[in-house]
Parts: structure tokens; sequence; C-alpha cells
């Protein structure tokens, strides 16, 4: 399997960028295609995590945007939508098997609460140009959390809630996907876009809470 190549977030301007720093705050996305031939059938793998310093430095991230190479096409009107509401999720009913995409964990902070949440991630389509993940969390505190993603084009948009429990913000800190090809030509869920320069370049644009962004940046070879 190809190397994802992730650059320093302090890295001269002529490289990749996969991580930055500001102040106490660090965030990483790496994402990448699992082929290495543009205009094939390609499954995504994701790790976005973000680490501070100190639990009161942490941001919660309100937005993220994937923005994949030019060209690549999403076909989830292919799969049995889950059209599950996010009542029923939250109070546990699962969506059709037919309809998962990818898998998943994750993890998130909830302080002043020592301990992280752990949670296991399912990816559904639920429409021609939209995903669900649901969120389960399993430690210190069973809760279920339901995010909505919507394509366009070549351009993935997730927007992230921030749940309250008794009073305490969560905040997530980790996503980590996987969604396998599936298909082949026509019937490909996921058709890979432009190979530049022998890379797959995939830019996240990430917008917080706190009314800040970061755009970062990964790439997977290919030809």
């Amino acid at each position: 399997m190809r190397k994802l190549t992730v650059t320093a977030a302090v890295a001269v301007a002529s490289l990749a960028l996969a991580g930055a720093a500001v102040a106490a705050f660090n965030q990483v996305s790496n994402v990448g295609f699992t082929t290495t031939k543009a205009g094939h059938s390609t499954g995504i793998v994701a790790d976005i995590h973000s680490t501070s310093d100190t639990p009161q430095t942490l941001k919660a991230a309100k937005l993220l945007v994937v923005k994949f190479p030019a060209g690549t096409k999403f076909q989830l009107g292919l799969v049995k939508a889950c059209k599950l509401t996010d009542q029923q999720l939250m109070s546990g009913m699962s969506c059709p098997a037919k309809s998962k995409v990818g898998t998943g964990s994750a993890q998130a902070s909830a302080y002043p609460l020592p301990q992280a949440i752990t949670a296991g991630v399912k990816a559904y389509a639920s429409g021609p140009h939209s995903m669900v993940l649901v969120v389960t969390a399993t430690q210190p505190i069973p809760q279920t959390l339901v995010i909505h993603e919507t394509v366009s084009g070549s351009k993935l948009s997730i927007p992230v809630p921030t749940p309250t429990v008794a009073g305490v913000k969560v905040v997530l800190t980790s996503l980590q996907l996987s969604v396998p090809a599936r298909g082949s030509g026509r019937t490909a869920l996921i058709t890979a876009g432009r190979c530049t320069a022998h890379n797959f370049v995939i830019k996240s644009h990430f917008v917080y809470d706190d009314g800040s962004t970061m755009d970062l940046q990964s790439s997977s070879v290919c030809s």
C-alpha cells in the first residue's frame, strides 16, 4: 500500500502542509485515496485529529470542508440510502447494512472530565449527495452523535456538532475513517480525480467555533 505523505507544520513553503500549530493547539488532517491510479475506483482513508498543551486551549471545529482532486466523482446514489432520522439513530436504531460505506473510530474531550470519550464510527449513504456518520460512544458515557456529510462535485462538507453532556462541552478531537473502494467503472462508488506531479493532493479547510480557520494539505502517490 502506498505511503501517505504528511509534512511538518514548519516545512518550507514548497512542501505540502499536513499539520499546523497555533499557540498550544495543533491540527492534523491526513486524507488519501487507496488507489494509485487516476480515474480508477478508490476508497478513502482519513486520519483527522487535534491536540493541545492544555484542555482549555482545545479548539472545536464546527465545519470541515475536504476538497479532493478535480474530477473526483462520488456516486452515493448507487448505495441503498439510510432514511432514519437523527432521533431514531440516537435512540439506538441502526441503518440498513446495505447502506454502510465505511467504518472507523473517534475520540472526544469533555473537559473537566479526565477521561477521553472513545467511540466507534459507521458511515452510511443517506442520499445521492449525502452520507451520515453515526458515532457511538462507549467510554466513559454511552452516547450517540450524528454527523451529516454532503457532497458537491469533488468537495465534501462536514458540519461538526458540539454537544453538551451535563453542561460540559464535548469537543471531537480525533476521527479515523476508512471507506473501502466499491465497484468499478460506471458502478464505482468513488472515482479518483486528477493526479498532479505524481500526487493526489487533498485540501482540508477547518472553521472553528471561535471564528478562526485553518487550511491544511495532504497527498498520496499516484500515476
